[in-house]
Formats: C-alpha cells, structure tokens, sequence
C-alpha cells in the first residue's frame, strides 16, 4: 500500500513540472483573453493590422469624430444673455455647446404648439376639414385668427399654428381630434413621456396656461424628435403664407412671429413663444455649412429673446470649429 502511494506522489511531481515547463517556456500560446488581443494589436480603418505594440506601449483607442468635434476655442468669451435658461445642442455629437439652468423648469408659451404639431401629424389627417366651432374663436380673448363655422383643413390650421402662432388653430385642431374620439391632453403628455421629457408637463394646446412648464434639456429632445416630419420644418422656414378657407372665400394672411428668418444664415426654422409670465421663449434650428450637422438653439424667460438667440449663434459659430 505504502509502495503505491509513493509510486502516486511521483507521478504527480511528474506532471506538475511537465506543467511548469509549458508555462514558463510558452507565455502567450493559448488561452489569450480578447483583452491581450487589444492591447498588442491595432487595425487601421482598412481592416490591415499594424505592427503590434510591444508591452510598454499604452494603447489609445481611436476617437471617433462625432465624439470630440464641433471643438471649442476657450478664448472666446461667453455671451450674456437676458435669459433665464438657454442651450446651444449639435445633433451630431450629441453635445450641449452652451448650457445656463439647463434643467429649470419654465412656462414656455407657444412652443407648446411645436409639441401639439406632432401630436396632429401622428394621430390626425393633414386633408381632414374642420368646422370652426365657437370654443376655437379667440381663444386667448384678444387676438381672433378664425370665423365661428369656417371649413379649412387640417394642414392649412397647422400653418397658421405655426407659423403666425395663432391659438385659435391650436384649439380648433384639439376640437377635431375631441370629435374623432381623442384626448388630445392626453396624447400630448403621453407623447412627452415617451420622448423622455420627464420634467414637462402641458395643460393646454397652445401654452396659454402659465402653469405648465418644460425645460430647456426637454425641449431638445422634442426638437430631435420634430425633425422626422419634413411638413413640420418647412412650415417652420416659411416667413409669409396665405391660406384660404375650403370654400376659398376666407384668405388668411399668415405671417411668421420668428424674426430671426432671413437674418441669420441657414436657417432651418423656429418657434417663438410668449405670455407675460413666461417672457420671451424662441426655438431655432441652424444648419452648419458644409456638414452634415444641425444645432439646436433654446432661449426661454427672455426678455430679448430674439437678441439672445442671435447672440448664442454668433457665439457659437466663432467659439467652435467642425474642421
């Protein structure tokens, strides 16, 4: 018994120093995590694999471009702004370029309506006609826009929403949805909360009540979200319109509220906003020349909100570089 137990033992410190000699005299045959792989080896864009990296090399992975540009010049100096909450956002890289109280929540006025346009392009049709009724007739009790039992379809109501930020339209298109079965409130929030708009919440079409409130970083996600309708921005670039009753005997002379069209090059569109308690809200989108890139400027509780929008894209364009 004892014979075979020292026969045992020796066949094991046979095989342990079998086992030491492969170890020792082969370290990187076999068993290579992916993690080694990465960090002796490089692949160009092409695919080709460049020499390896000896063991005192680090390894810097390659940042893509989207990643680090538009880049900015730290020299030049950040505009002042009247406003209270203010964003310049570039699609592209996914970054905020300029943030002041990002996350405050503030009435936004009318550039509720932004929200109530694809809340009606996703759930209402452009063709369908509206009979005005009297809950859609100066709605705001100063400015009337409509005429109690006008026909005019849905897509001529939206431009007027829009682009003169007429309240009666944004009313009049909630009527029509209420009369097809919707509550429009509710898909207005519904749609809020899937566009991750969690600091938002809306009490009316056209952002007559002062009590609801988004934020700057909200309406960013919105605006994402508008640039898949096409009908939306081309409304949104256009200065002056008329569109007429169905019957043609009502013409409406639509003129836009955005002051900065036509002043401020490439411009893709905006909305404006404003109530005595909201102050001077304003949404614009720029393209930047020769990129394939946009940015989102949002300007709220101003009491210039034109000047400060004007002043963020200026800034903007001198600060950062897309080379």
């Amino acid at each position: 018994m004892q014979r075979k137990l020292y026969i045992l033992s020796g066949i094991l410190s046979v095989l342990i120093l079998v086992n030491a000699f492969f170890i020792f005299s082969f370290p990187d045959s076999g068993g290579e995590s992916s993690v080694s792989r990465t960090s002796t080896e490089n692949t160009d864009r092409s695919g080709r694999v460049e020499p390896s990296l000896n063991n005192s090399q680090a390894y810097i992975f390659p940042i893509s471009e989207s990643s680090y540009l538009p880049t900015l010049n730290t020299a030049v100096e950040k505009p002042l702004l009247a406003a209270k909450s203010a964003v310049i956002y570039d699609t592209r890289s996914s970054r905020f370029l300029y943030s002041k109280n990002p996350d405050t929540r503030l009435p936004i006025a009318s550039l509720t309506k932004l929200l109530t346009g694809v809340v009606v392009l996703e759930n209402l049709n452009p063709e369908d006609i509206v009979q005005v009724s009297k809950e859609s007739v100066k709605v705001d009790s100063e400015k009337q826009t409509l005429f109690l039992d006008e026909n005019i379809k849905v897509k001529d109501l939206m431009k007027m929403m829009l682009i003169e930020s007429s309240n009666d339209a944004a009313y009049a298109l909630t009527q029509h949805a209420s009369g097809l079965g919707y509550n429009f409130l509710d898909l207005m929030n519904k749609k809020a909360v899937e566009l991750g708009m969690n600091n938002s919440i809306f009490h009316d079409p056209a952002g007559l009540n002062d009590d609801a409130s988004s934020t700057s970083e909200d309406l960013v996600k919105l605006v994402k979200y508008s640039f898949k309708f096409d009908e939306i921005w081309s409304i949104l670039s256009e200065k002056n319109i008329v569109v007429y009753s169905v019957d043609g005997k009502i013409a409406h002379q639509i003129n836009s509220t955005n002051q900065l069209l036509g002043v401020i090059p490439d411009v893709v569109g905006g909305k404006t906003g404003y109530t005595d308690i909201a102050l001077g809200n304003m949404i614009l989108a720029v393209d930047v020349p020769g990129e394939d890139d946009r940015i989102i400027s949002i300007v709220l509780g101003s009491t210039e909100r034109f000047t400060d929008t004007q002043k963020l894209i200026d800034w903007v364009k001198k600060a950062y570089s897309w080379k």
